[in-house]
């Protein structure tokens, strides 16, 4: 997997139709797109040719842009050939549609949750799942209060992992107030940053999977990919976790003038993302970055019957993960360090 950032300021063209060129104030440097899976920009410094999404689109490569707390995924779906899995999305029952996004946010919730047990704190009393109805507003209506209830209260939980004086700066310097999307404190800033990694993969797992990922289940199509909004839930405690230890280990992440990360930290949170996602299970030998695409295509098969519903989610859970040729998991809480390995994405 190979995943273009782009966060300084920079023009975004083409070569032929091959090759993407990226031109700054010091540099220019071309990128073969067959080594490229995904291109994520990040702030509003970059200039991106006309020329640009067609070409991507020509190689089913999502083009994902984060500028003022907004999220878009450029795709085009007609390029993946309109399949049997896409006829059975676009035709399933809503009942059946919202069982399947329940299922994505219950692996959150209890992700969140094992994030906590994992670093000794008593998770609190959360609501138990709605229980599947006939009735699809109803059902809908449901998820949504008791995701919003549950996560509320795990996140009041979850801020407590921060370390105290990176907590006390977040407070006192921002008016940190834990997970606020669109908060311009450095903790939400970074999260998002790694939110906007698993959403890409998450849309280009998708397609490859012949899904179409402007079809969802739960969110709407207020969202560019709403899809990949469902989709994505279950591997936000990923993030989440990552965030807190990026935190505790090297300080909060400064801003730049514009309010953004600065260069580095979007480097060192994409890092150590990628340090999270690439531990491998402990029975299975599989990594959460694989889990995203083998999730995609078990959900295509799950429209056909020939997949399990409790095959469709992975939860979160950092006890059952070791690091790259390690033989033990580590039990030290938040300690993960970024180790010079061979980098997984490419930063322009």
């Amino acid at each position: 997997m190979r995943l273009l950032v782009i966060r300084s300021k920079a023009e975004l063209s083409v070569k032929g139709k091959s090759s993407l060129v990226i031109k700054s104030e010091k540099a220019e440097r071309e990128r073969g797109l067959r080594d490229v899976d995904a291109v994520l920009i990040i702030g509003g410094g970059v200039k991106i040719s006309s020329s640009v999404p067609p070409v991507l689109s020509l190689f089913n490569i999502p083009l994902s842009i984060v500028s003022r707390g907004n999220m878009t995924i450029m795709i085009n779906p007609i390029v993946t050939r309109y399949n049997n899995y896409r006829r059975l999305q676009y035709t399933l029952e809503k009942t059946k549609a919202l069982e399947i996004a329940l299922g994505y946010i219950n692996a959150k919730i209890n992700g969140m949750i094992n994030i906590l047990k994992y670093h000794r704190i008593e998770p609190p009393a959360v609501p138990e799942a709605p229980l599947l109805s006939n009735d699809p507003e109803k059902l809908e209506h449901d998820i949504r209060t008791w995701e919003s209830l549950a996560s509320n209260k795990l996140w009041d939980s979850l801020v407590k992992l921060i370390k105290n004086e990176q907590l006390a700066e977040l407070k006192t310097k921002y008016d940190f107030q834990g997970r606020k999307p669109r908060h311009t404190d450095p903790f939400n800033k970074t999260l998002s940053v790694m939110y906007s990694v698993l959403y890409t993969l998450a849309t280009k797992a998708l397609i490859a999977a012949g899904l179409d990922p402007t079809y969802g289940f739960l969110h709407k199509t207020s969202y560019s990919t709403p899809l990949t909004f469902d989709y994505t839930e279950m591997f936000k405690p990923i993030a989440i976790e990552a965030t807190i230890s990026m935190i505790n280990n090297n300080g909060v992440p400064e801003l730049d003038d514009d309010g953004d990360l600065k260069k580095e930290h979007v480097n060192e949170a994409i890092k150590t993302l990628y340090k999270y996602i690439t531990l491998k299970h402990k029975d299975t030998g599989k990594t959460p970055y694989q889990q995203i695409y083998l999730k995609a295509f078990c959900l295509a098969r799950y429209l056909e019957g020939r997949c399990r519903r409790e095959d469709l989610t992975l939860t979160w859970n950092r006890a059952l993960y070791r690091e790259q040729g390690s033989k033990e998991n580590s039990t030290k809480p938040l300690a993960l360090k970024i180790s010079k390995t061979k980098r997984e994405f490419i930063c322009g």
